[in-house]
């Protein structure tokens, strides 16, 4: 996956009831690399996130998720 991230991402498995982000910021490099996301719900709720978890367990993009 190229760097810099897509703007928009799906958590494997909800995060305090949130799975659909959003980019804020980005940085690092090489093996340092991070992801600053907050979910579309609550803007100001920050995870920053390696580069290296993003790209092997999110979903870049929003998948469209079965109602729970």
């Amino acid at each position: 996956m190229k760097w810099p991230p897509t703007n928009c991402w799906t958590a494997p498995k909800t995060i305090e009831g949130n799975r659909h982000y959003q980019v804020k910021a980005y940085g690092g490099k090489n093996d340092k690399r991070w992801v600053d996301l907050f979910p579309t719900k609550n803007k100001k709720d920050i995870k920053r996130i390696s580069w290296l978890t993003l790209k092997s367990k999110w979903t870049s993009g929003w998948l469209r998720l079965p109602k729970d």
